[in-house]
């Protein structure tokens, strides 16, 4: 005869994907992440799939969603490319140097993984859409180079969350 599961075994329950903007809506092109996860609010989102604003406080923000299964940022990155370039990036790509900077803000985004990892609460995977600011001076405005990428930037997260194109965002 099968065994029957019993109620203390029951299946655990899947940790959700969570698309993190990061930014600062003031500055130029930092505010990307932001206005990715804007836009990508306003879609039919698979179902698991979470969209945070985290502002240029990622880590409080990641505070509030607990577990996650795989974590999308969304950022401006410097990676020494023409503005507007996407890169798909990991942990291991900056802690290689891969991107100089993922973004100003307080809390680096490694310390910030560290920090979940000794908590306990370390994502199954981490992602970085980063995206190569022309401009991070003050103003409520993407520049021009990055605007035009925004539905790139929406189509990169889409691909990594299984609602969209196949390729990742390695543009």
């Amino acid at each position: 005869m099968p065994a029957c599961a019993s109620p203390d075994q029951a299946a655990p329950v899947p940790r959700p994907t969570v698309v993190l903007g990061v930014g600062n809506l003031v500055r130029g092109d930092d505010g990307v992440g932001l206005h990715a996860v804007r836009a990508l609010a306003a879609m039919a989102l698979p179902a698991g799939v979470e969209v945070v604003e985290g502002d240029t406080a990622p880590f409080d923000a990641l505070s509030t969603v607990g577990p996650v299964g795989k974590l999308i940022v969304v950022d401006a990155a410097e990676m020494g490319e023409p503005a507007g370039t996407i890169r798909r990036l990991t942990p291991a790509d900056l802690a290689a140097g891969e991107a100089a900077q993922v973004s100003l803000h307080d809390l680096d985004l490694l310390w910030a993984l560290e920090a979940l990892r000794a908590t306990g609460h370390e994502p199954d995977e981490v992602v970085i859409v980063g995206v190569q600011p022309a401009s991070m001076e003050w103003s409520l405005e993407l520049s021009p180079a990055v605007r035009a990428q925004l539905a790139a930037v929406t189509e990169a997260v889409l691909s990594e969350v299984g609602a969209g194109p196949a390729g990742g965002a390695g543009r």
